[in-house]
């Protein structure tokens, strides 16, 4: 069987350290959801409901298997680690309603948000990606969406039951998550290196495969405000929220 390398002209070697670099964060991301949706079994008072939540973060894992897969067929080694210094601070804050019993707020987290961003990005990257690896990104894209369609579906009865508090939360969980994950895509590392980068920034790299931090941040903030949408959050609201990630 060929290499995504051979197979691949857009893989060349001129773009592996590229590539490296993506799936390191694409592993480390899908290796957080993973641990988020093993912290929610406990949330759950209905074996079938944490049968689910083991479910979904075996999924995860899956994804992550198929990413690394990736890098090997590709020749490139990965960095994962998920205390790398975003994905620590979101752990972190996932973790603190995990204490609080608020499967709620880790439901909007890890499922809209979280989910939202994945989406975006691994879209952003097939869209560019030719081939075996392309296919890759694609497909776990519309296995995310999933998720994200299925949280959607759930919330919106939460929504429903007391949409200011709802609203409320949803804002408080944006200023302290969806505002890292900008970060990660900001013109300027004001929090330093992310620890998954093999050397400089990737951002400075992207531009070798079409791509652009600048693309991906917007890429990735209208997905999340059509989730918004979707859900049915006011517009006024979500509009506002997402105004303060492209200051």
């Amino acid at each position: 069987m060929p290499s995504l390398l051979q197979a691949d002209p857009v893989t060349a070697a001129a773009h592996r350290g590229v590539y490296a670099d993506i799936l390191s964060q694409a592993i480390t991301g899908e290796l957080i959801g993973m641990q988020n949706y093993a912290s929610m079994v406990p949330l759950y008072h209905q074996v079938a409901d944490q049968e689910d939540a083991v479910a979904h973060a075996n999924n995860e894992r899956g994804h992550a298997s198929a990413f690394r897969r990736a890098a090997r067929e590709l020749g490139v080694d990965v960095i994962e680690d998920v205390r790398a210094p975003y994905w620590r601070r979101i752990r972190e804050a996932f973790l603190r309603y995990v204490a609080a019993g608020d499967l709620t707020a880790c439901l909007v987290v890890q499922e809209l948000m979280l989910e939202s961003f994945a989406v975006a990005m691994y879209h952003a990257v097939a869209d560019v990606t030719a081939g075996k690896l392309g296919q890759v990104f694609r497909a776990i894209a519309e296995e995310e969406e999933g998720h994200l369609d299925h949280a959607i579906e759930e919330l919106q009865d939460e929504l429903h039951r007391d949409r200011e508090q709802f609203e409320d939360k949803v804002g408080r969980l944006h200023d302290q998550v969806m505002t890292v994950l900008a970060e990660m895509l900001a013109a300027r590392d004001t929090a330093g290196h992310c620890g998954l980068c093999h050397g400089s920034c990737i951002k400075d790299s992207l531009p070798e495969i079409s791509l652009s931090a600048a693309e991906l941040r917007g890429k990735a903030i209208s997905y999340y405000l059509k989730a918004l949408d979707r859900l049915g959050v006011r517009g006024e609201r979500s509009l506002a929220w997402v105004a303060n990630l492209t200051a």
